[in-house]
């Protein structure tokens, strides 16, 4: 996005490494504001000018900016003077917040993070760089919108620096003092207020956060990252009460941070308001009003052939009602080779046959699709015209010509009337197709680049889920790619609610459980998400298949509360784990390899974080029960890429150097 300038670097000598530095606390580093919005406020509200930071990644005057002159004592006095904003197109940490809502400040430059460095860029190109983007670079404005210096191209470093000290206002710098009271954090919109209230929140009991969050509600300064720390909060209240206020006080900016309330809350009215919110945006925001569309857009109803009424199917009946139907269709077919009915039926049988197969990873697949379609073409009469278009996009389909599928699925549902009901087999499998047809080409249409709403798309895959669930003829593979389109268009609770139904629909998919596990873990946390877990095992009739699903989800809670450091959280949910392995071990034998395989994980994650918590003699026992568990499993990665060995190694020399010589030496069997 900036281009890089090499040509005043290379008329200098190089320069040496900067000197290593211990972490800058705030008071030590430049003041770099979160968005040009809260510079231009501060700006108008203190009177003081902008100056603007380039920077990027790679190149010597950069680097030596980034490193050394915006941590220089006498740089960052002169900064004090001035309303400090920095653009740089280079990320420097993979996410800018922790499961938990929090911050993670850029570490190149600190105050702000990744993602708020890198979109400030466009804006103050757009504003204050004269079609030109160079970095380094320093443009100083004044409170009336003029540039009153502009530094790139600089043979020295120094003659910038000169020019932001030459420029500095002589106001207090009232946005680098503390605030005084809450009523002052929630009118302030620089950086240090902001960061004071959300320290506040997070050293809050639950009655201080509902006060700070109710307060947000009426807020003016735009607390979206304190409502984004309460949108995941463990406690249920909080996140409704952080939505209600998102529900009144977001803006375009925060319409990342609607979905995530839409997707995590479940109250009607709550996320009624929060739609009207995206409707409200939507009047000046074309992004808002397509989410809004999104949101409120009812299913459309199902043309008359396609609805419910379908005539029962020997063809749903598996493999042996498969059969029966083709042995009598092909003897009768015999009788009568011109018959229609019969040539139709036969082929729709032997398309029932090819999909069969699918299924069970069967091979002649492609022959019977072949022997199908060429029955299917002989079919001549216009009583099947609607029945034969569903059973051509069907076969077109899996024939891989989608082009074909999407014309022949539209005259289908193109009809007005039907002679006769469609045989079940073919509505599912029509209905089946139609929706990964319809998810197919939404993402077509909006990887375009056309900025489109996919209202259409999506009422249209929620018609079909309807008409699939009442029948109880759902596939697991068109549900999941509808699913897909809703999480794409940002529908995530509609999507996790169909999720946790097919989990119930088809127990035993790893592909259905990935996905449901990892929708709640984005939308609900990852204590949520095994309690959820806790919930469906509780219900499952198959307790074993149930326990192993509910122990991996209990297994990923430990490694994502152990990354976010909650030991206690983390302790709590490996040992759920180990427990529901198990389990579910023990009530089916063909569960064992794998539950004691992840149960090893599990007994090595609780264990380092037992040692963490001053446990290490329970740490001990967990690493030995591991290894009598399943030796195999002690060289593997688990989920946080540690080996259950390793970790003996690390708790071992850990023993060692705190003196426990003979609780380490236990370890001695199991090093390498």
């Amino acid at each position: 996005m900036i281009a890089a300038i090499v040509l005043a670097a290379a008329l200098l000598p190089p320069p040496q490494d900067p000197p290593t530095q211990a972490p800058q606390r705030p008071g030590e580093r430049v003041a770099w504001q979160r968005s040009l919005a809260d510079a231009l406020a501060l700006q108008t509200k203190t009177g003081l000018p902008l100056m603007i930071a380039v920077n990027m990644d790679g190149e010597v005057f950069n680097d030596r900016f980034a490193a050394t002159t915006y941590k220089d004592p006498g740089f960052v006095a002169s900064t004090r003077g001035y309303i400090c904003v920095i653009a740089s197109p280079d990320r420097h940490t993979e996410s800018d917040y922790d499961a938990l809502g929090n911050r993670i400040e850029c570490p190149r430059f600190g105050g702000c993070t990744c993602s708020e460095h890198i979109n400030i860029e466009p804006e103050l190109f757009r504003r204050y760089f004269d079609g030109k983007r160079n970095a380094p670079r320093h443009v100083g404005v004044n409170p009336a919108g003029e540039v009153m210096f502009d530094r790139f191209l600089d043979r020295r470093m120094q003659t910038a620096i000169d020019a932001v000290a030459k420029n500095r206002g002589d106001r207090p710098a009232a946005h680098l003092q503390a605030p005084k009271s809450v009523e002052e954090m929630f009118r302030r919109r620089d950086a240090m207020a902001r960061s004071i209230l959300e320290q506040r929140y997070r050293d809050a009991d639950k009655t201080d956060r509902r006060n700070l969050l109710e307060r947000a509600a009426k807020a003016k300064n735009d607390p979206v990252d304190l409502l984004r720390m309460g949108l995941r909060d463990s406690d249920g209240d909080l996140v409704g009460l952080a939505a209600t206020a998102l529900s009144k006080v977001g803006n375009s900016g925060a319409l990342i941070d609607i979905e995530d309330a839409l997707a995590s809350v479940e109250d009607a009215g709550i996320r009624t308001r929060l739609i009207q919110q995206l409707g409200a945006l939507g009047r000046e925001d074309p992004a808002a009003a397509r989410m809004a569309q999104q949101f409120s857009r009812e299913a459309e109803i199902a043309p008359p052939p396609w609805r419910n009424d379908w005539a029962t199917s020997e063809l749903l009946q598996g493999r042996a009602g498969i059969e029966r139907a083709l042995d009598r269709i092909e003897s009768a077919i015999g009788k009568a080779p011109s018959d229609d009915n019969l040539r139709f039926e036969l082929a729709m049988a032997q398309a029932a046959f090819a999909t069969m197969l699918m299924q069970e990873n069967g091979s002649g697949i492609e022959f019977w699709l072949a022997d199908a379609d060429r029955n299917l073409k002989k079919v001549a009469g216009p009583d099947l015209r609607f029945e034969a278009r569903a059973l051509t996009s069907v076969l077109a389909w899996y024939m891989s010509d989608a082009a074909l599928a999407r014309r022949a699925a539209e005259e289908a549902l193109a009809a007005k009337a039907c002679l006769r009901r469609p045989d079940a087999w073919l509505a599912t499998n029509f209905l089946d197709v139609l929706v990964q047809l319809t998810a197919q080409g939404a993402y077509s249409r909006a990887q375009g680049g056309a900025q489109v709403s996919l209202a259409d798309e999506i009422a249209r895959v929620n018609m079909a889920f309807k008409l699939l669930e009442a029948a109880g003829t759902a596939r697991e593979g068109g549900l999941l790619a509808g699913i897909g389109l809703l999480e794409y268009a940002g529908l995530r609770a509609e999507a996790r609610a169909r999720l946790e139904a097919l989990a119930a629909d088809f127990p035993t998919s790893t592909a259905v459980h990935d996905r449901w596990r990892n929708r709640m873990l984005i939308d609900w946390g990852a204590e949520r998400m095994r309690h959820r877990y806790a919930k469906f095992a509780t219900e499952a009739a198959d307790k074993a298949t149930a326990e192993w699903f509910a122990g991996y989800a209990a297994l990923v809670a430990g490694d994502r509360h152990t990354s976010d450091q909650r030991k206690i959280e983390a302790d709590n949910a490996y040992t759920d784990a180990i427990e529901r392995f198990a389990r579910s071990a023990a009530s089916n034998p063909n569960y064992a390899e794998s539950s004691n395989h992840y149960g090893v994980f599990a007994l090595a994650g609780r264990a380092w974080i037992r040692h963490e918590r001053g446990d290490s003699m329970a740490a001990v026992s967990d690493l030995l029960k591991a290894a009598d568990l399943r030796p195999d499993s002690l060289d593997q990665d688990d989920g946080l890429q540690r080996k259950p060995r390793g970790v003996a190694v690390r708790l071992h020399d850990a023993l060692q150097s705190a003196g426990e010589a003979a609780l380490a030496a236990r370890l001695q069997p199991i090093l390498p």
